[in-house]
């Protein structure tokens, strides 16, 4: 059953998601008939998803066949041990997450500046100290790669978030995961544990 506490139904969160990482997984269906899944990079850019690559392999051959796809970013923030909250049963382990999927057409970017602006813009991302000319279609030297390179563009026709960070618990239990992560101290866990308590302002549970 899906928990309607964890739905993240404000699109600029889920968008700031998107901005915030880099990479994630297309799902499409392959020209073989199968589903495929595809790890890649990207850039949120201009309220679209972008990715490159070859112009040729089954990622070109499905998206040529059948544009519809799902892209999902997902990033694990903490496992909760069950013994934060339970000293005997195992269920309560669990694990906090913020998670965003987008549904949408697949388009091949054929104009070289809207090329050049989605790879500056995945650059700026993925190397943000620079060191590199600004990728520009009016670039001759930059003209032969965009050429060659194929970028793809998402369109999203609807985004969908899920961030889990235990809107469920009662403030006992809540209370309880907050006082494991603090003595258990792994780099992450200030993060989760603010994470937690910004929801719970938001979710407040009463005691049981």
């Amino acid at each position: 059953m899906r928990r309607k506490e964890f739905e993240v139904t404000e699109s600029e969160l889920c968008e700031s998601f998107l901005k915030e990482k880099n990479d994630g997984v297309l799902t499409f269906a392959g020209a073989d008939g199968w589903p495929k899944a595809v790890p890649l990079n990207y850039v949120f850019h201009g309220g679209a998803i972008y990715f490159h690559g070859s112009k040729q392999g089954e990622k070109m051959a499905g998206l040529a066949a059948n544009p519809r796809a799902e892209f999902v970013v997902y990033q694990a923030h903490a496992f909760i041990p069950s013994y934060f909250s339970d000293p005997y049963l195992a269920c309560p382990a669990t694990v906090f997450f913020r998670s965003v999927r987008a549904r949408g057409n697949v388009e091949q970017v054929t104009d070289a500046a809207e090329k050049a602006s989605a790879l500056q813009a995945l650059m700026t991302v993925m190397q943000p100290e620079g060191r590199h000319a600004p990728i520009d279609a009016a670039d001759a030297k930059y003209s032969a790669s965009l050429k060659g390179v194929a970028v793809l563009r998402l369109d999203p026709i609807d985004i969908a978030g899920k961030f889990k960070f235990g809107q469920n618990l009662s403030d006992k239990r809540r209370d309880q995961v907050v006082g494991g992560l603090s003595e258990r101290g792994l780099p992450e866990d200030e993060d989760a544990i603010k994470r937690i308590r910004d929801s719970a302002l938001k979710c407040p549970m009463r005691d049981n």
